[in-house]
């Protein structure tokens, strides 16, 4: 079985060369969980370096509003080709309309994110006579190639035609290695270089420490773990705060209101926070102290990624490439996931102890802009696609 290997970046272009390559990001939507955001940072990302295109095949697939702080936000080239798929005739159509599309922007390669949408681009670029080229990257770490059988097929099917296959993490490349006999290699996502928040010059009394913890409301991502760990801190007599960023998709409400419903039967509903699902949590981000991830299963979050530019300290479960993000006592603190007791250590160590917080928030920072950022994504893609192209 072939071995995930992990693409290398390069120098950007001088500013001087023009872009000529033309590439599109595609995914259903641009709005939504981590691998959604990732693919918009990617496709603003590779502006410097190439035509870039952001497609999405969803009625409310792009983002509400571009992000400020890129120089081409892609206002001009995200657009939306609404494919409904429901019976083989819809099938048909929106494949037309997508190859159309794609034949009009005459594209070199095609990055596609998220197992739903590659057969369709698949179908869509198989008659063209200048067939781009698609590169695949799968995100979910929580399965990979599962499901009924006959959707494993087609989109085991699908992969084998692209040029290069890609995972969010080392485990997820190995197993998508495994499950579709392709030689994944490990991609590492990134996010946008956002500045610190700057402290307010008027003098008012000191905060508690508040610690954020971000993701989907399942079961594998643990919020419960961290709201125990709060209701433990806080019976102890320390001050504290926690947000909960996120929701739950409808078949996980369950899991939502069982987490609400533990906040309520352990006193500490003053203390936690649930403002829901953010598109930017930057601005939540700079009131906060400490980011706990809790999950039990990852390939490199995304949030937790967004916690590290933030400059945050972070507490953090050992699992996915978390630990390639991250270095245990210098720009985090690493648990073993469901480790209840070692949980409450790790943020009442930092809870209690503010310059503590600082160092090992300033190192994160500093490690996610050099290894993390959106340019640094569009860097290593870009030798990517050149690799394929060639």
């Amino acid at each position: 079985m072939p071995r995930p290997s992990t693409t290398q970046g390069v120098p950007p272009q001088p500013a001087s060369t023009p872009p000529t390559l033309r590439v599109a990001q595609v995914i259903g939507s641009f709005r939504g969980g981590g691998a959604q955001r990732i693919a918009w940072n990617l496709a603003v990302g590779l502006n410097e370096h190439a035509v870039s295109h952001a497609i999405a095949l969803k009625e409310n697939g792009l983002p509400d509003q571009t992000d400020p702080h890129q120089p081409d936000p892609l206002e001009a080239r995200a657009s939306i080709v609404r494919c409904r798929r429901g019976s083989p005739l819809d099938l048909i159509r929106a494949a037309r309309a997508l190859r159309s599309h794609i034949a009009s922007l005459k594209l070199d390669l095609i990055h596609v994110h998220g197992s739903a949408t590659l057969p369709l681009v698949d179908l869509a670029t198989r008659a063209m006579r200048a067939r781009p080229a698609i590169v695949f990257t799968w995100h979910d770490s929580s399965e990979v190639l599962g499901g009924p059988f006959l959707k494993r097929r087609l989109i085991r099917a699908s992969i084998r035609r692209c040029a290069r296959v890609l995972g969010s993490s080392r485990d997820v490349a190995h197993r998508l290695s495994s499950a579709a006999d392709v030689d994944a290699q490990v991609f590492a996502n990134g996010g946008p270089i956002r500045d610190p928040a700057t402290p307010d010059p008027t003098p008012t009394p000191t905060p508690p420490p508040t610690i954020v913890w971000a993701g989907r409301f399942v079961p594998p991502k643990d919020p419960q773990a961290l709201i125990r760990a709060a209701a433990t801190l806080h019976n102890e007599g320390l001050d504290l705060r926690v947000v909960l960023l996120g929701d739950a998709l409808p078949h996980m409400r369950w899991f939502y209101d069982q987490t609400q419903e533990l906040i309520d039967s352990l006193g500490v509903r003053e203390i936690i926070e649930t403002p829901g699902w953010v598109d930017d949590p930057h601005e939540i981000l700079a009131r906060c102290d400490i980011a706990c991830q809790t999950s039990h299963t990852e390939g490199l979050s995304l949030a937790l990624l967004e916690q590290m530019m933030g400059g945050l300290a972070i507490v953090a479960t050992d699992v996915g490439d978390t630990a390639t993000a991250i270095e245990d006592g210098h720009s985090a603190l690493l648990i073993q996931p469901q480790d209840d007791a070692r949980l409450v250590d790790a943020l009442r160590s930092l809870v209690v102890d503010a310059d503590r917080c600082r160092t090992l928030g300033h190192a994160a920072r500093q490690r996610a802009i050099e290894h993390f950022s959106t340019p640094a994504m569009a860097r290593r893609a870009l030798a990517l696609y050149e690799q394929v192209l060639a």
